[in-house]
């Protein structure tokens, strides 16, 4: 019995660790929107603004359901297809490998709490 209380505990742990660190990433995409558009457009992206405008959408909003626990699974699948739209196209502009780590570490998290349910 104890044993299943400190799993419990450890996943809604990671479950808000992971939610705000997605609402970090859509935040900070929303507010440098024209360079996520620049970087998109840069690489040959049809119809980049309103694509870019539903990614940042997309993640923030799969953040807020993983934070509440609403359909996580829907929400985990949701941030894994944003993530490596955003991995791709934002930082596909100035290679700074800094934030592909990121982009990557942030996936392997999700991957591992998408297992986990």
């Amino acid at each position: 019995m104890q044993k299943s209380k400190s799993l419990s505990l450890v996943l809604f742990v990671q479950r808000i660790l992971l939610s705000l660190a997605f609402a970090f990433l859509a935040i900070g995409e929303i507010l440098h929107i024209n360079a996520f558009v620049q970087n998109a457009i840069d690489i040959g992206l049809p119809y980049a603004y309103p694509i870019c405008v539903g990614v940042a959408v997309l993640t923030f909003l799969a953040s807020i359901m993983l934070f509440i626990g609403f359909k996580t699974r829907l929400a985990a699948i949701a941030d894994i297809i944003a993530t490596l739209f955003t991995g791709f196209f934002f930082f596909a502009g100035d290679f700074n490998k800094v934030n592909i780590v990121g982009v990557m570490l942030a996936l392997a998290l999700l991957f591992g709490f998408f297992i986990l349910g």
